[in-house]
């Protein structure tokens, strides 16, 4: 009888001790107030393949002319998003680019990005995008990108531009995380 009431007390106080807390907090929303803050570059890399068309007996026949891959690295980034719907970004980065032409070998490319940029950004919260509007520079971020992840520590974004020069066309894909300060 002694281990039967030993094992009732002890059920018991795991069954309240084992309850959810439910007072539990909000997931955290994309708005401009929660994407305050400064920021500093995690990863950034874009992918550009840039295609032509010819045409053959009558035929339009898409080719790829050459695909290029960069890769940035050493950040020393200050981005600033203000709850405002202001923006600030400012430093050096460096971009390595490998150009794969559809012949011949590829060729690489390293650069160091100095920028000074700052402008206004919208927050479309129905569509999950930021939209920024440079006012000065236009070198680091510009235009309406997706925002792939929000959370209280990281955010991050990705682009998918279509150019056409002549008679090619440039499908480039931008992406870029950031870790909060």
């Amino acid at each position: 009888m002694k281990i039967l009431k030993f094992i009732l007390v002890v059920y018991i106080s795991l069954a309240f001790t084992s309850c959810s807390d439910d007072s539990a907090e909000a997931p955290f929303s994309l708005s401009k107030d929660n994407l305050a803050g400064t920021y500093n570059i995690n990863s950034l890399s874009i992918d550009t393949t840039v295609t032509s068309v010819t045409e053959v007996s009558g035929i339009s026949v898409p080719f790829t002319v050459a695909t290029s891959t960069s890769i940035g690295d050493t950040f020393q980034v200050v981005f600033v998003l203000s709850e405002n719907g202001s923006y600030s970004a400012s430093g050096a980065y460096r971009i390595v680019s490998t150009i794969t032409p559809a012949v011949g070998s590829p060729v690489t490319n390293t650069k160091i990005i100095n920028f000074s940029d700052s402008g206004t950004y919208q927050l479309n919260t129905t569509n999950n995008t930021i939209t920024f509007n440079a006012s000065t520079g236009g070198d680091f971020i510009e235009g309406t990108l997706d925002v792939v992840t929000f959370n209280e520590t990281t955010v991050s974004f990705t682009q998918e531009l279509e150019e056409e020069i002549d008679a090619t066309t440039a499908a480039i894909k931008a992406s870029i995380s950031f870790t909060r300060q």
